[in-house]
């Protein structure tokens, strides 16, 4: 039960922020606060594929493994970018829940 909650937790949220990243306007300009506008697709696209591989690890467990790692590393990346730019603790929360979120996806996926 809780691999299911957690899986789509993390699953709908990538899927939706990773559209976001490749789409909306407001994160084209928090790309170029970060001095990351060259990754913006390779990060957006990542987090699609990674939101669809936990989505789909429910099935195939292995990829759910697969694709919580990479969301986990992306959002420990995420975390450092931001740490580096100073940002507020309340920035910082979205992307340590999400990063703690696949650690135990990656565990829960591997267990099962």
């Amino acid at each position: 039960m809780a691999l299911t909650i957690l899986a789509l937790i993390s699953g709908i949220s990538f899927l939706k922020y990773g559209l976001d990243i490749l789409c909306r306007e407001r994160l084209f300009v928090e790309f170029e606060r970060y001095d990351l506008t060259r990754f913006q697709t390779l990060v957006g696209s990542a987090e699609v594929a990674g939101g669809l591989a936990v989505l789909v690890g429910l099935q195939i467990a292995t990829l759910g493994v697969l694709g919580s790692a990479g969301l986990a590393v992306l959002m420990g990346l995420g975390l450092i970018v931001r740490i580096r730019l100073r940002d507020p603790i309340r920035l910082l929360l979205p992307a340590a829940t999400l990063a703690v979120i696949n650690v135990a996806l990656v565990v829960l996926f591997a267990s099962s």
